[in-house]
């Protein structure tokens, strides 16, 4: 007879994909970040771009996995019965409290590996650029500070400070262009 443990919280589910990111199947977040696995999973990227042209960015807290260096505004992957932009307006709220819903364009994916000690990474992300002005209260258990830059100054940062930034920004910036920022007006 199998006994069911109330006490003990169920595993994150997200999903792996295929090469177009397609959502196949859940796995536990733990299994997927095993240094030994190799199964591409889903992973969705907001970056907030203000009205007055500068990207909210911020310092991922030293206490999460890949910490203590710039990020983009909100990151997470996609859990059970979530969609690339329902996991990116969670991620929001979560990681910056803004409750309201943030108007999202995709921009682009790339696929990203990075070992990160004992864990690693083997992501397909979908990457989407926000507009908001709002209210947010960043979360100290996600974010250890905000700041405001400029794709030029995020450029910059990339170029001088690379090790100062997640693979994911990188990647993220890499791509970004000023043609495409003004697409976005």
């Amino acid at each position: 007879m199998c006994r069911l443990n109330l006490m003990t919280s169920s595993p994150e589910l997200i999903y792996t994909v295929d090469e177009s990111g397609n959502l196949l199947n859940l796995e536990s977040r733990e299994n997927l970040h095993l240094a030994k696995s190799s199964k591409r999973h889903a992973a969705v990227i907001g970056m907030i771009l203000r009205k007055d042209g500068k990207f909210l960015v911020q310092w991922r807290s030293s206490n999460k996995l890949g910490g203590n260096r710039l990020d983009v505004s909100a990151t997470t992957h996609v859990r059970k019965d979530e969609t690339y932009e329902s996991a990116l307006q969670r991620s929001f709220e979560n990681e910056l409290k803004i409750s309201t819903r943030v108007p999202l364009i995709h921009a682009f994916d790339f696929r990203y590996e990075e070992d990160l000690g004992d864990h690693k990474e083997n992501e397909f992300c979908k990457v989407y650029f926000g507009k908001y002005d709002g209210r947010f209260e960043p979360n100290p258990e996600e974010i250890d500070s905000v700041e405001f830059m400029s794709l030029e100054e995020l450029q910059q940062f990339v170029r001088e400070k690379s090790e100062k930034a997640t693979k994911w920004l990188r990647e993220t910036v890499k791509r970004m262009s000023v043609s495409m920022l003004k697409s976005l007006s």
